[in-house]
C-alpha cells in the first residue's frame, strides 16, 4: 500500500494560486524541495499543457499533474494540494480544479501499482468530496489511507 506512506508533509491545504501555471508550480514545490524532482520537471508539466492542453485534468475538480521522467524525476513520489479558490485549467466540464495530485515517476512502469491504488480512491465520489474539503494535512492523510 503505497498511499499509506503519504504523510502530512506530502499535503498542502488551501493553496491560493493566481492561475493554473502558478497552481502547478506551488503544488510541485514540495517534491522539488525534497529532491524528488528538478525544477525542469515543473517546467515540463507546464510546457506539456501548453502543447497538449489540460490532458491531466482527469475528472471534475481533479488534476494528476506529471511530466515525462526525463524532464527531471529523481524518484517515485506524490504530493497532494487542495486549491482555494479552485482554479480553471481550461478543461471544460472538469473545471475548476480543486485538487492537484503531483506525480513524479522515473520510468514508464514504476508508478502503475500506485495509480491502481489511487484509482480506488478517485472513483469514490464521497471520499473525493471529503478530500477536497479537508481542513488539515493530517485530516487529508487519514481520509486517503
Amino acid at each position: 500500500m503505497l498511499l499509506e506512506k503519504i504523510t502530512a508533509k506530502d499535503v498542502q491545504i488551501g493553496l491560493a494560486a493566481a492561475d493554473w501555471e502558478d497552481a502547478i508550480r506551488q503544488a510541485a514545490a514540495p517534491l522539488r524541495d525534497a529532491g524528488d524532482i528538478e525544477q525542469s520537471y515543473i517546467e515540463g508539466m507546464i510546457e506539456s499543457v501548453h502543447k497538449n492542453g489540460p490532458y491531466f485534468v482527469l475528472a471534475k475538480g481533479l488534476a494528476l499533474a506529471h511530466a515525462r521522467p526525463e524532464c527531471g524525476a529523481n524518484r517515485l513520489a506524490l504530493a497532494f494540494s487542495t486549491l482555494n479558490p479552485p482554479v480553471s485549467f481550461g478543461a471544460g466540464d472538469n473545471d475548476p480544479v480543486r485538487l492537484i495530485i503531483t506525480l513524479a515517476a522515473t520510468d514508464p512502469d514504476s508508478h502503475i501499482d500506485l495509480l491502481g491504488e489511487l484509482a480506488e480512491v478517485l472513483m469514490d465520489d464521497g471520499r473525493m468530496e471529503q478530500l477536497f474539503s479537508a481542513k488539515t494535512p493530517e485530516e487529508f492523510c487519514a481520509l486517503l489511507a
